[in-house]
């Protein structure tokens, strides 16, 4: 269940400050593009059937990350912080955390609320944005992947495609749900946060929902160096769970380009912090 948000990314030029380079949308709209008849059907029957479904998979991801031996330290204080924020501000949340390995996704969401509690309060699941070709190659992966919670998307998709998730984003934010993005809308080849190419589609989408508030989460395992398809067995990770609160007196496009700034700029400082804790 990678979960990744790659819309359009920022990267800074001499000339053009605010030069974009596409990754799985292209094109500004005017307004946020809206769903239809038939995809708001599919939307709410492939919500009927996860919430029927998540006795038994939200289980096996928890069987499935004690299998691996994945380890969280100080779970309880992030799960409290979690809770805190969350009867602090029912929803919407962009959750937005850095991104490191295919299943950060899966580990962030066991580790911010306990496995029985998604079973019992189905809208704590945050949806996720994977990417379809990545997922698409087996039979049960495409099937975990409905019915957790996700909405895949094409990168490099065409105009109406990419819109269609675009409504799709937005329609549950509407309602209310949880949302868990990577703004940096890739795994991080350097291995740490990039502050230089980000997609500020998190920023659209936290300016364009009214009420939508921002959960910064940092997580890494002791022994990710830099990015990998999956963390080593065993592995215990350290996490991180702040709101960060961007703020600007800009309008359009420019104001979503300083939101998604400063939720990436949060992470880094988020980094920073980690690595002086650990004394690196």
């Amino acid at each position: 269940m990678l979960l990744t948000l790659p819309l359009t990314t920022i990267t800074p030029m001499r000339s053009k400050p605010w030069a974009t380079r596409s990754m799985w949308w292209n094109g500004n709209y005017a307004s946020s593009p809206k769903m239809n008849l038939k995809d708001k059907f599919f939307f709410y029957l492939q919500y009927g059937i996860g919430r029927i479904s998540v006795v038994m998979t939200a289980p096996l991801v928890w069987l499935a990350v004690k299998a691996a031996g994945y380890r969280i330290r100080h779970l309880k204080a992030v799960r409290k912080t979690v809770q805190d924020l969350m009867h602090a501000h029912p929803g919407p949340w962009l959750i937005c955390a850095n991104h490191l390995t295919f299943i950060d996704s899966v580990i962030l969401a066991h580790a911010m609320i306990p496995a029985w509690r998604y079973a019992v309060d189905y809208r704590r699941l945050p949806w996720n944005v994977p990417e379809k070709t990545n997922f698409s190659r087996s039979l049960v992966v495409r099937l975990t992947c409905y019915l957790t919670k996700c909405i895949p998307i094409t990168r490099g998709g065409d105009r109406e495609s990419v819109g269609a998730s675009l409504a799709k984003c937005a329609f549950l934010l509407k309602k209310g749900e949880n949302l868990m993005i990577f703004p940096e809308g890739t795994r991080s080849r350097s291995g740490r946060v990039d502050t230089q190419n980000f997609s500020y589609g998190v920023g659209r989408l936290f300016r364009a929902i009214p009420g939508c508030r921002v959960m910064a989460v940092y997580m890494r395992g002791d022994g990710q160096k830099t990015w990998s398809k999956f963390p080593r067995f065993g592995e215990t990770f350290s996490m991180t769970v702040e709101e960060c609160r961007p703020e600007t007196r800009l309008t359009g496009l420019r104001a979503q380009r300083d939101c998604a700034e400063q939720i990436v700029r949060h992470l880094s400082k988020m980094e920073t912090d980690y690595f002086d804790q650990r004394g690196k």
